[in-house]
């Protein structure tokens, strides 16, 4: 790296501080989020304690507008037993006799839950977390320890440079200017120190970065929860999401990677957010694998929470009826194309179009502005985002295979004598 324009990374820059955010802000915002979300999707004259106006709810049946069929891939069949077994599909191949915990119904802990169903929510949340927190002791055992893993992640990151750089067309220029993450990062700071508007812009990026990734998430979990016109839409989404950390965790542990930012100096990059003291309290120490820029899942999660503000919009879902009908007109000659019903999913969220419009505008500019935010910040490379959308895509498609969790589902409520509960999601209007 004997050519590499050292000259251009200052070991004492320090970006200028224009404003600081304790470090509680962070949790009391996930922490008021979840409260706040669970106040408004409780049932609201469900009593926990008082039995008679509150009697226990009654074993779901599998129907077309159940909210728990898109949760539960084989409910109960109706017999002549009080609580009859789950039956339940593994794989498409095998059927499974699971226990019914409705029995538990009148517990109190499950009727806290019927009360404030968003708890199910949190706790599967929680268990995500949980996995995360393992990629980074799994990936040590993988590669031998810390020192090995660090080695390996490192070369891991260059390589997504070189690899970037060639695609590119720059392989050849010399120095750190050949890296296209490299001159958007000097873009911002050289701005930060001559004192204009990137320097702001800079600031802002930083907090964005450290503040936007947990809290924006949870926070678009609990709206989507309370908005979605139905719980099977919002399963779907959640499951994504879900099978989109499993899969990035996966890639965590098998391919570490270094970011940008812990790259040896004479690759050029700075840590804008630690440099001016932005770090997240989640995201930073013992919270957080710092090994695992590929893919990114701060771009992963916007990405996948930007396709379902795009798809609430609903204009995707114009667009495909306009050039379903041009299509038939050209084909048939028509002077009029027929008109079509909307359907049941498209009468469910209608929206006015200054609301339609909002949901297409923030879908496109949310992952827009992380996409900004990891490059300047030097926290990811662009292949990272192009992975992400990849994982997400991927998720999206394999989304069910989670229901084949449900055996395990079926007997932790039944050790747990806990009954699930049924969702208030696209209900409501029906919620008394």
């Amino acid at each position: 790296m004997a050519d590499m324009d050292i000259t251009d990374k200052k070991d004492d820059w320090k970006g200028a501080v224009i404003w600081k955010m304790p470090e509680w802000i962070e949790p009391v915002a996930i922490v008021s989020i979840l409260l706040f979300a669970m106040f408004i999707t409780r049932r609201k004259s469900y009593s926990i304690m008082d039995r008679a106006r509150s009697p226990n709810y009654r074993p779901l049946i599998a129907t077309e507008d159940s909210p728990r069929v898109s949760d539960d891939s084989d409910l109960p069949q109706v017999t002549n037993t009080r609580y009859p077994p789950k039956r339940r599909r593994i794989l498409g191949i095998w059927t499974v006799q699971t226990p019914n915990s409705t029995r538990f119904a009148g517990h109190i802990h499950s009727r806290i839950l019927q009360k404030f169903p968003f708890l199910v929510e949190m706790f599967y949340w929680a268990i995500t977390y949980f996995f995360y927190r393992m990629t980074a002791y799994l990936s040590a055992l993988w590669y031998g320890g810390k020192d090995g893993l660090w080695e390996v992640a490192q070369d891991h990151g260059i390589a997504l440079l070189e690899m970037e750089a060639w695609a590119l067309g720059s392989g050849a220029t010399n120095g750190t200017q050949r890296w296209l993450e490299w001159r958007v990062q000097q873009w911002f700071i050289i701005g930060a120190e001559a004192g204009d508007w990137r320097r702001v812009f800079l600031t802002v990026l930083n907090r964005v970065y450290a503040l936007i990734h947990i809290p924006g998430t949870v926070g678009f979990i609990a709206y989507y929860y309370t908005v979605a016109p139905n719980h099977p839409r919002f399963c779907t989404v959640r499951r994504t999401m879900s099978l989109l950390n499993l899969f990035a965790f996966f890639i965590f542990t098998v391919y570490p990677c270094m970011p940008p930012r812990l790259l040896p100096k004479e690759f050029g990059f700075i840590d804008t957010v630690n440099a001016e003291d932005a770090a997240s309290v989640w995201m930073s120490g013992n919270y957080v694998n710092k090994l695992a820029a590929m893919p990114s899942m701060h771009f992963g999660y916007s990405f996948c929470i930007g396709c379902v503000f795009v798809y609430e919009s609903g204009f995707l879902r114009q667009w495909c009826r306009l050039t379903r009908k041009r299509v038939e007109f050209d084909s048939a000659a028509e002077l009029v194309s027929p008109s079509y019903p909307p359907s049941r999913s498209e009468r469910d969220g209608q929206r006015s179009a200054s609301a339609r419009g909002m949901y297409l505008f923030t879908g496109i500019l949310y992952p827009s502005i992380i996409l900004l935010t990891i490059v300047a910040t030097a926290n990811h490379y662009f292949l990272d985002a192009v992975a992400a959308i990849f994982v997400v895509l991927v998720a999206f498609i394999c989304n069910k295979m989670l229901l084949n969790f449900l055996v395990l589902e079926d007997w932790l409520l039944w050790a747990w004598r806990l009954e699930k509960p049924e969702p208030t999601t696209g209900l409501r209007e029906k919620i008394k």
